[in-house]
């Protein structure tokens, strides 16, 4: 294996781990595949990869080719202006498309927020938005289902993607849309935490100018309305019932195991909620925090479990229903494929070719006339 990648690894051990046979527990790899991938006798699996790269907070493809910088530094560099505000503009633009097309239809009224502290009101919106959500279990949702609902409850488009500069997530709205953009990365928990963070700031109307998320790092933000996101966050991907269901007391390694794997969140998120929720107390809190994502999918199964959600937080998902709205205007020929091309960032004729493979004589030639530019 390249050297390189074997450098990176043994730099992730030094920082998180007082010995490589400690480090070895931590991550569930044995000792001995340890030993032989760090002096080059054997590769690392991508799943060993993967667990790594989570016990470091670093990604998979920084251990791989060292382009991402790791998380331990100050910042990531920072995201240009410019492209944040053309990434903006492609979904203002669909938004004015579609209302002067008389194809947009109105958004529905959010609640106002709560008057008081700002972890209190968030909390308190995100029991409404739980309610309003209108599912069985949010514990339950994969992170793309959670998506479309939160799509189909609150009207809010929602993509994964790659971010500029590799932020966590951007959230804006307007009078006729509302947008909350995830950054695709292995790190499944922070993806998740970040659209909710994202998706806390539209619902309370904080996002009227676009808000972009760089290194979330909840119960350590100092203005309030990131305190009220991150709240907010906590308690709509950890609502009260739902962890109290699963909770006990008294929260034992196993039932704290359970409930990270359960909810998708980190170990860091998970003590916080049950010390709010007075289901820890702060030594607890203390212990359990550091456990990483690989020591709360215990086993074979856990493990398979584990790089699964790796995975799918790296695939990109369009926003559903937006990307409906546009498809649909041009199936009743309000208008060509330019717009949702001009969206995806797609050649009109490729996007032709994939959606309309063989496309009736009266409409042949249909994506080559002017676009409707209202």
């Amino acid at each position: 294996m390249d050297e390189g990648v074997i450098d990176r690894v043994r730099s992730v051990i030094t920082r998180v781990s007082s010995s490589q046979a400690a480090f070895s527990e931590l991550v569930g790899i044995s000792a001995d595949k340890l030993s032989k991938s760090l002096n080059a006798v054997r590769r690392f699996t991508s799943l060993e990869l993967a667990l790594i790269a989570d016990a470091g907070d670093v990604s998979v493809d920084w251990l791989l080719t060292g382009r991402t910088r790791e998380p331990a530094l100050p910042a990531v560099e920072p995201s240009s202006g410019d492209e944040i505000r053309a990434l903006v503009d492609r979904y203002a633009a669909a938004y004015e498309r579609l209302r002067l097309l008389g194809r947009r239809p109105p958004l529905p009224r959010l609640p106002e927020p709560p008057a008081g502290p700002p972890g209190a009101t968030g909390r308190a919106l995100a029991e409404w938005a739980v309610t309003a959500l209108g599912v069985p279990s949010v514990r339950a949702l994969p992170t793309a289902e959670l998506a479309t609902a939160v799509e189909q409850a609150f009207a809010v488009d929602v993509a994964l993607l790659a971010l500029p500069g590799g932020a966590d997530a951007l959230a804006w709205q307007s009078a006729h849309g509302r947008l909350v953009l995830g950054n695709v990365t292995s790190r499944f928990t922070r993806q998740r935490f970040a659209l909710a963070h994202a998706l806390g700031h539209v619902l309370a109307g904080d996002a009227e100018q676009p808000l972009l998320d760089q290194h979330l790092a909840p119960g350590r933000q100092r203005a309030a309305l990131e305190q009220r996101a991150d709240a907010f966050a906590a308690a709509f991907l950890m609502p009260t019932a739902e962890v109290r269901a699963v909770a006990g007391p008294p929260v034992t390694d196993a039932v704290f195991a359970e409930l990270v794997g359960a909810f998708g969140v980190s170990a860091g998120a998970m003590a916080a909620r049950l010390r709010g929720l007075g289901l820890l107390d702060a030594a607890r809190q203390a212990e359990l925090s550091p456990w990483t994502a690989a020591r709360c999918h215990p086993g074979p199964a856990g493990r398979q479990a584990l790089l699964a959600r790796m995975g799918a937080a790296q695939a990109p998902r369009l926003p559903a229903r937006l990307v409906g709205e546009l498809f649909g205007a041009y199936a009743d020929g309000a208008t060509t494929l330019v717009p949702l091309a001009d969206l995806l960032q797609t050649p009109v004729d490729d996007l032709f070719a994939t959606l309309v493979a063989e496309p009736s004589a009266g409409r042949r030639g249909y994506a080559d006339e002017p676009a409707f530019l209202p």
